[in-house]
């Protein structure tokens, strides 16, 4: 419901700011985009996430698995672990 919400206020907002205003927007977007910095900040984000899986691979390993839980299927042993706690 907020999404429609938020939709429908940047609608408003857009119509009254005019095309002008929207491609300046849009240029301004992209030109935040492109940047060397923005570009940093996904290679950070992409470095923590890929240690967070590393982490969470580490804790799964470190249970205790059933013998009816054999292969490495991620999902069935977050399951696991969520139905133990």
């Amino acid at each position: 419901m907020s999404v429609v919400l938020a939709f429908a206020a940047g609608c408003v907002v857009g119509a009254k700011a005019g095309a002008q205003d929207f491609r300046d927007v849009t240029q301004s977007l992209n030109a935040i985009r492109q940047s060397e910095e923005f570009h940093d900040l996904l290679a950070a984000l992409r470095s923590h996430a890929g240690q967070t899986l590393r982490h969470l691979a580490d804790v799964l390993e470190q249970t205790d698995r059933p013998a009816a839980l054999t292969n490495d299927d991620l999902v069935a042993r977050v399951r696991n672990i969520v139905g133990r706690a």
